[in-house]
């Protein structure tokens, strides 16, 4: 089994079984279709320096193989600011001269690459031999991506791999040089030390805000708040806003356009029908590759066993569609037909060598094979002699020793084949003895039991996906320049009014601040540049921009209001109200303390408040927990108070606290035990230097986003 394979299934192979509705092999092939056939190559520049769209394709597919849980546009983004990035850092490292060497390429493969987490090619302490994978490197070179979509995918990852790990080396080289001295004081470590396993034992009484509040009835006046907000203006400002709504024109085919595909379809179908030369064909007018394997009826979509099920002789040649899935089309022939096991129970004789993966053998391969043969012709005379050969031959440990070298049963849908030996074929009946060669060595194989037969098709597909024909997009182009122009002055209410006239869909106003980079509901990989527009110092209000995603789809961005860091009165009223009824509350309470003299006495103060003393509670300096609530000022104020002594009030977060410390509790250590606390302190410390670093390398760059051309 390939590494590919531990990782996840195929690509295309998902996509045949989970159905073709899905229509998405790595990129949508809409966004393939636009990406290679335009005139320029360049999606975006860094300081100059070009982002090529292969480069983004290229990263955008590696994210998706193996992440595709997540959404295209999340992951679109996270490819598009990964490139900043790294050419950002590797921009700054060339400045500085900095080079790559062959041990720094190699030694990256060994600890960065995807590949030093697959188990086939780790030593026996689980590092990376790079012995066993650079011969792997061989094999796959010699192997014909005509013949296996997974094959194709290997080479496309190791090529991203390859191309992509010098960046990186560089862009690591440059924050270590910048990291190096970036550490943390063993003082420094120590203090932290100390705050994580400094205790106090304390007794307290607790009278929350809101019970101080309805008792003493403490209430504003609106002329109170406004008072305050007067004398403390430079404390007040605004948030950098700016509101934006939005009108959304999807591109959709017009009903010529999808008779024109259907008239299309139908030519295809015809010349499909009498090409002998199908794969070829395929690779010409589909949207997907050519894939040679053949599938059971079980493990195709449901329109494929339909049309198996009506068409019961199944010839080569039988051709089915065209059939419309949402705006693809698909047509399809049977061009292969075997009868297969779907199931197979069989054993094996591994004999290993040195290069092979997973092996710890000093043989070599030439010597393995001449052990292999020999047993092989043994067991062609004599194969009852099998099951003593596994135990004395087989270097399969595992199996020999406790299922007397029995793979269990394996499935054809998982593609487990021995290299030439294909075991679920009819024409291998129960008890054939095969001689094969994988990446483990050679193999003896026996088939000790089989499924009933049955038949597996080979098919030869086409998938076109109807996309708007330039007329369609210039009629949809000219109608918004129309709503545009009507609605160039228009308020709000009329532009949202209009836009659900014309059933536009409609985005109503969103508040969006500078530094974010996606907008709720829109989520779309043009975001970023729309709220950099929004924010450019020459826009006012009522401005509009049109703007086209990767889909070709029409946004009509409207900017409301620009509300710049000025000073309101209502929007802060909720917590300044928050603010100065605790003002009050601090005010009563020392009114209170001084009046019934019950200062620096806890139990006075617990029967004068009717609370009950917390008594004999534990708390840390670092957690700041108390009374089941992060409270740092008031156990910060615990600390610095002489034992048996009762603090003044000390006004929480969530009410007013009464504390009297009984026993402090410090437990240090030496020296030598803070090197845990040096590296926590330095990663962290390195953590907020590179987020620094990125938005000074971001806001300092010239960036540009060519990505809405496409």
């Amino acid at each position: 089994m390939s590494f590919l394979e531990k990782i996840r299934k195929n690509t295309w192979i998902l996509f045949i079984f989970i159905g073709i509705a899905l229509l998405s092999f790595i990129l949508d092939p809409n966004i393939l279709f636009k990406f290679f056939t335009r005139n320029s190559n360049i999606i975006g520049k860094v300081n100059g320096e070009n982002i090529f769209i292969k480069e983004y394709v290229d990263c955008f597919q590696f994210l998706k193989r193996f992440r595709q849980d997540e959404p295209d546009f999340y992951l679109k983004n996270e490819a598009w600011n990964l490139l900043i990035h790294e050419k950002l850092l590797n921009q700054q490292a060339v400045k500085l001269g900095l080079q790559i060497t062959d041990k720094d390429f190699w030694n990256a493969i060994s600890k960065q690459s995807i590949y030093s987490y697959i188990s086939e090619f780790q030593d026996s302490n689980g590092n990376l031999d790079i012995n066993k994978f650079q011969l792997y490197l061989k094999k796959l070179e010699k192997k014909n991506i005509l013949t296996n979509s997974q094959i194709e995918e290997e080479k496309n990852i190791w090529s991203y791999e390859k191309n992509n790990i010098p960046k990186r080396i560089l862009a690591k080289k440059y924050i270590e040089m910048l990291m190096y001295g970036l550490n943390t004081s063993s003082v420094e470590a120590e203090l932290n030390y100390k705050e994580k396993n400094s205790f106090s034992i304390v007794d307290y009484v607790f009278i929350p805000y809101s019970e101080i509040e309805h008792k003493y009835n403490i209430f504003l006046k609106n002329s109170e708040i406004k008072d305050y907000i007067k004398k403390h203006k430079f404390l007040y400002k605004k948030e950098d806003l700016r509101s934006l709504s939005f009108a959304i024109i999807r591109s959709k085919p017009s009903l010529e356009d999808e008779k024109n595909m259907k008239n299309k379809m139908k030519e295809l179908f015809q010349k499909f029908k009498y090409t002998n030369q199908n794969s070829i064909f395929v690779s010409k007018q589909s949207e997907k590759p050519f894939d040679p394997n053949f599938y059971l009826k079980k493990n195709i979509p449901i329109f494929f066993q339909n049309f198996i099920i009506q068409n019961q002789n199944n010839k080569n040649g039988s051709m089915f569609g065209p059939l419309k899935v949402g705006n693809t089309y698909i047509i399809a022939k049977i061009i292969g037909k075997k009868m297969i096991s779907d199931s197979v129970l069989s054993s094996h004789i591994l004999i290993s060598h040195k290069n092979a993966i997973r092996s710890s053998n000093s043989r070599t391969e030439k010597k393995a094979e001449e052990i292999s043969k020999k047993i092989y012709n043994i067991l062609k005379k004599d194969p009852s002699k099998f099951d003593s050969l596994v135990q004395e031959k087989s270097d399969d440990t595992i199996n020999e020793k406790n299922n007397k070298g029995s793979l269990g049963w394996l499935k054809y849908e998982e593609q487990n084949s021995f290299g030439t030996f294909n075991i679920f074929n009819e024409e291998n009946k129960n008890g054939t003895i095969g001689l094969t060669k994988t990446e483990y060595g050679y193999h003896i194989l026996r088939i000790d039991k089989k499924s009933p037969i049955e038949p597996a098709y080979q098919f030869a597909v086409i998938i076109k996906t109807l996309i708007p024909s330039k007329k369609t997009e210039n009629f949809i182009s000219n109608n918004v320049k129309k709503f545009i122009i009507k609605n160039k002055n228009s308020n709000l209410n009329t532009f949202i009014k209009n836009a659900r006239k014309k059933e536009y869909e409609t985005i109503f106003l969103k508040n969006i601040k500078s530094n974010q980079w996606t907008i709720s509901d829109l989520n779309t990989e043009l975001d970023r540049e729309i709220i950099n527009w929004s924010f450019e110092n020459k826009r006012k209000e009522k401005d509009i921009k049109i703007i086209y995603n990767s889909n070709r789809d029409c946004i009509i961005v409207y900017l409301s209001n620009i509300q710049k860091r000025v000073f309101p009165i209502e929007k802060i009223k909720n917590n300044l109200t928050i603010f100065l009824r605790r003002k009050k509350i601090e005010k009563l309470f020392y009114n209170i303390i001084e009046r019934k003299s019950i200062s620096r006495n806890l139990e006075k103060i617990a029967f004068y408040f009717s609370k009950k003393i917390k008594k004999h509670y534990k708390i840390n300096f670092y957690d700041s927990m108390i009374n089941n609530y992060k409270e740092p000022k008031v156990v910060g104020g615990s600390f610095s108070l002489k034992l048996k002594n009762t603090s003044k009030p000390i006004f929480g977060k969530n009410g007013v606290f009464f504390i009297r410390p009984l026993k402090n509790i410090y437990n240090y250590k030496k020296p030598s035990y803070f090197s845990y606390e040096i590296e926590v302190l330095n990663s962290f410390l390195r953590k907020k230097i590179l987020e620094y670093l990125s938005k000074k390398l971001i806001s300092n760059s010239k960036i540009q986003d060519y990505r809405t051309n496409f």
